[in-house]
C-alpha cells in the first residue's frame, strides 16, 4: 500500500579541491579515454548491539549518531550494506550537471530502505510509503532542513532543498527522521562526483571507468569516521586500496 510519494531536489556539496565554478573549463569523458580501476577490501569490525534502546531515547538524540544505523544494516543486509566508496578527482574537474536517474527510498517496517542512499548533487530523491500507515520524512541538517509533512494514501510532495550554507571535502550527509516514528533515522549521501559504489556483501568495492589522473578514494560509513587515500589512476591498469575501519 502506498501511502505516499514525497520527492525533493539534492542540492550541490563541493570538496575543497574541485569546487564546481563556472569559469572553469570542465573535463569531458569519452569512452575512449575511460580505462582506469581501483578496487580493494574494506575491513568492518563486528559491532555490538548494546543494550536496547528505547524509542524516545533514539528521538532525543536525532542529531547525532545511534545504534538505529545497526539495527538497519541487519534489514538492508549485511554489515557493509551501509558503506559508501567514492573517488574524488583531483587533477581535473566535472561536469557541472551531475545529477542522476530519480532514486527512491522506501518506508517499509517503519524503517528507511536503505539506509544510506548516494546520489549525485541535484539528483532526485522520492520517499514512498509501503507501510499501511502514516510516515513522516524531516532534516534537521543544517543548511538542508526541510519538513513533508504527514502523508496519506496518494499524495505527491515534491521540494527542492535549498543550497547548504556549509562545505564538506566533497561528502555531504543530508540525515532523515519521521516524527511519527522517532526509531526511524537514515542518510542520504549527496556526492560532488560521479565515482561511487556501495561495498558488497563481502567487503570488497570495484569502480570502473575512472580517466587518469589523481583521486582521493573515501570510505563514507554513518557509525565511522570517513576514511580517506590519495592514489594515482592509470589507463589499463588496477589501482589498490584498501581500508580498515575504526570505531
Amino acid at each position: 500500500l502506498i501511502a505516499f510519494s514525497g520527492i525533493f531536489l539534492v542540492a550541490a556539496f563541493s570538496a575543497n579541491d574541485s569546487v564546481i565554478d563556472s569559469e572553469k573549463n570542465y573535463y569531458t569523458t569519452s569512452i575512449d579515454n575511460i580505462t582506469g580501476t581501483v578496487s580493494g577490501t574494506i575491513e568492518i569490525p563486528e559491532q555490538s548491539t548494546g543494550r536496547r534502546q528505547f524509542r524516545g531515547s533514539s528521538y532525543r538524540s536525532r542529531g547525532g549518531s545511534s545504534s538505529s544505523a545497526s539495527g538497519s544494516d541487519k534489514k538492508n543486509g549485511s554489515k557493509y550494506s551501509n558503506t559508501i566508496v567514492s573517488a574524488h578527482p583531483l587533477t581535473f574537474s566535472l561536469q557541472e550537471d551531475m545529477s542522476g536517474e530519480p532514486i527512491m527510498i522506501e518506508q517499509k517496517d517503519a524503517t528507511f530502505l536503505p539506509n544510506v542512499t548516494p546520489v549525485t548533487v541535484g539528483t532526485i530523491v522520492q520517499f514512498v510509503n509501503n507501510d499501511p500507515f502514516f510516515h513522516n520524512v524531516f532534516s534537521l541538517t543544517p543548511g538542508s532542513k526541510f519538513n513533508i509533512g504527514r502523508r496519506q494514501t496518494g499524495d505527491i510532495f515534491s521540494k527542492q532543498i535549498e543550497a547548504p550554507k556549509w562545505k564538506v571535502t566533497g561528502i555531504g550527509p543530508i540525515t532523515l527522521f519521521c516524527d511519527i516514528h522517532s526509531q526511524m533515522k537514515a542518510t542520504i549521501l549527496s556526492l560532488d562526483t560521479i565515482y561511487y559504489t556501495r561495498v558488497n556483501e563481502d567487503g570488497t568495492y570495484e569502480l570502473t571507468n575512472l580517466p587518469d589522473g589523481e583521486y582521493e578514494i573515501r570510505v563514507y560509513n554513518p557509525e565511522f569516521e570517513i576514511l580517506s587515500q590519495k592514489i594515482a589512476i592509470e589507463s589499463n591498469k588496477n589501482s589498490e586500496s584498501n581500508f580498515n575501519l575504526v570505531n
